[in-house]
Order: structure tokens, then sequence, then C-alpha cells
């Protein structure tokens, strides 16, 4: 038996969507029209077991918007959530998307709600994504819900993007001097080494600590990756627990120059992601515990948890934040503005703004500082080396 997915008009005119189970599509087509429905489309569907196991790679966050914002649109025409999904998973390209989509499409034909489908998938969409549609559904503005749900992936991918764009050029600029500095111990000293030899002097400290270098390096390199694999190993153990991690963005927070940029981005994205819970009718309590849950910086999610303890008991949500030396004052100020004027949304959608215009600002100002600070950083690096390199040759009167 195949399994048909069929959308059709019954008698009374309304549409409808079900799953089929039969040998052909004729014999869809047959019962349909003995029912006197009016067919609108009928596809096939494959094995649901199959679609489940199958893995055809990571979803792009890109693509997830795109699924949120053609679906609030879909919705907001009037056209019903099931029609919908079955109509976004048939034109969805192959891959891991339209597998997803159409174990939505069943999962909802078989009584389960859009955000209990979708709670299946927590790592394509998570505690956040399941809980604003969950209000969406619950208070009847599904529709309004995943527009604000686009926008917020919108801008965090976005920010995202900008925040990567900036790390990139000193990354690889560091990658190429550490390739160059490999390639000039390896190859390149030896050569200047045998020809020293022949000048019967001692050579300059720096250029004896080179050629020591040289020779540690080639000798002993197996001995130097696993000293840097062991490291890494353990720095990454470490940092899996719980105080490592906190150590971890403890120091991420106090970087010089980025740590200004990394506290930004965490306000920012902390910001916004409360303000579309709570504009969505999610609770306070609630918005604070997941938002508490989708942070990943340890920090921010202890000041976080915090608040949520003292909103509990009644204190105002302001007095977690503004104890926090992490926590902007201006930040702590509009959410106490916000308590008090009912309007805590809307101010935190104005300091989510505010703070992701900040991150343009330092990006570009990081990245107009990072090209002269690595060209001097390559100058002394590589410089040293080849001054090391060729002060016998500078002294070549006094050695010889």
């Amino acid at each position: 038996m195949k399994s048909f997915r069929c959308t059709y008009r019954d008698p009374s005119g309304k549409i409808e969507s079900d799953r089929i189970e039969a040998e052909n599509q004729a014999e869809v087509i047959e019962l349909l029209s003995a029912k006197n429905f009016i067919i609108l489309s009928i596809t096939e569907e494959a094995s649901k077991i199959k679609l489940r196991s199958k893995k055809s790679g990571r979803i792009k966050d890109e693509e997830i918007v795109i699924f949120v914002r053609q679906l609030s649109t879909m919705i907001d025409a009037g056209i019903p959530l099931l029609q919908c999904l079955q109509t976004l998973a048939d034109q969805a390209d192959e891959g891991r998307l339209r597998q997803v989509l159409f174990n939505l499409v069943d999962d909802v034909t078989h009584g389960k709600s859009f955000s209990e489908a979708l709670s299946v998938y927590p790592k394509i969409f998570d505690n956040l994504f399941v809980n604003m549609v969950r209000a969406g559904e619950t208070g009847g503005f599904l529709s309004d819900v995943l527009e604000r749900l686009a926008d917020y992936l919108e801008a965090s991918v976005a920010l995202k993007r900008k925040v990567k764009s900036a790390l990139m050029y000193p990354t690889i600029v560091m990658s190429i001097a550490f390739l160059i500095l490999v390639l000039l111990i390896v190859k390149v000293i030896p050569v200047f080494e045998s020809m020293f030899m022949d000048f019967g002097a001692e050579l300059p400290l720096p250029t004896r600590i080179l050629i020591a270098t040289s020779h540690f390096a080639i000798s002993w390199w197996w001995l130097i990756v696993a000293f840097a694999i062991g490291i890494f190993l353990l720095l990454k153990w470490y940092t899996s627990t719980p105080r490592g991690r906190l150590q971890l963005h403890t120091l991420y927070f106090n970087l010089p120059v980025f740590g200004q940029l990394i506290r930004k981005v965490a306000i920012a994205k902390f910001t916004s992601t409360l303000a579309s819970l709570i504009s969505s009718g999610v609770s306070i309590i609630q918005s604070l515990e997941i938002v508490s849950e989708a942070s990943t910086n340890d920090v921010l999610k202890l000041v976080i948890i915090d608040a949520t303890r003292r909103t509990e008991k009644g204190d105002p949500i302001a007095d977690a934040f503004s104890a926090s030396p992490y926590i902007p004052k201006m930040v702590s100020k509009m959410i106490s503005i916000g308590e008090t004027t009912g309007k805590l949304d809307a101010l935190l959608t104005r300091v989510s703004i505010f703070y992701t215009e900040q991150v343009n600002t330092t990006v570009d100002g990081i990245t107009s500082l990072i090209e002269p600070v690595m060209i001097v950083f390559l100058g002394v690096i590589i410089g040293s080396v080849m001054l090391a390199m060729f002060m016998p040759i500078f002294q070549m009167s006094s050695i010889v």
C-alpha cells in the first residue's frame, strides 16, 4: 500500500486535507469521487519511518526563515494550516527540510497540534520557537506570531553573519602567519644554518635560538602535535563542565576589544528573544525560563535564572539585572520602566534595536582597526624571524 496526501473540497464547499492509503493514484481518485469530493491535489508520500531516519544534511537558518515567512503569509491569507504545510512541503527542494515538512503534515493530520509536531525536532525548532507557536495557537493569532518569529530569525541570522565577518579576517591572517612561520622554521632556516656553519664564529643569540627551535621542530614535530592535541582535548573537556564553561564565558566578556562586542551581541539577542516571547502572549516567568535555556552564555544565563527566581517571589525583574556587572545600567532602567508602564515588550524591542546597531558600529570599528593591527602583528612576527636569520650576514665582517 502507498500513502497519498489529498486535498479536496467536500459537498458543503469546505476544503479538507487527508492522507489516504491505496494501491495507486487511480484508486484514490475513485474513492474520493464516490463521495462526491472535488479533488484539488494528490501527492504520493514517502514512508514516514524512512523520512524520520534518513539524514540529508543540516537545515540552514535561511531556509527556516523563508519557511516561517511563507507560512505566516499563507495563514494570514486564510488558508488552513494543514493545507499551508502541504503546499510548502510539495514545493520545497529535496533535502532535510522537505522531509521534516512532510512529517509535520502527517503529525498534524493525525491530531497533533502544530506546536506538538514542531517539538519533535528540537534541533531545528528550539524551545523558543515551539513556545511562541503554542502561544499563537492558544491565542488565535498564529500568523502574527509567525511573522514576529520570521523577523526575529532574520535579525539573528544577520547578526550572526555580521559577527562572523568581523572574526573571519583575523582568523585568516593568523592562519597564514602560522603557516609562513612553520615554513620558515622547517624549510628555510636549515638552508641558512648550513651557510652559517662555514663562518666558523659564534652566531648571534637570536640566530642560535632560531636554529635550536628549528632543530626541535624538525626532530620532535610529533611531540609538538601530540602536545597541541592534548591541550586542545583538555580545554575542550574542561570547558564542557559547568565550571569551565562559566570561566570561559566570563573570559569572553572580559576580552579586550572583542569582549565588548560579545557583550553587545548577547544583550541584543537576550532582549530581542524576551520581547518576542512577551509580545506573543507568553507569561513573564515562562519567557525568562525559555530565554535562560536558549542563552548560549552561562554568565548571562545565571543572571536570567536569578531574575526568574526573584520574579517568582514577586520582586521586580529589573532588580536582578541591575545587580549584575555584565548588564548595562541602561538595560535594567528600560526594563524597570517597561514593568512600570506595562510596555515591557516594546521597550525591550527598542533596547534590542539599539544594541544591534551598536554591534554593527562596533564590528565596523573593529574591522577598520584589525587591518593595521594585523599588519603590525605580521611585521613583528615574520620580521623578527627574518632579522634573526640575516643578523649573521649583517655582522659578517666581525664573524669572519
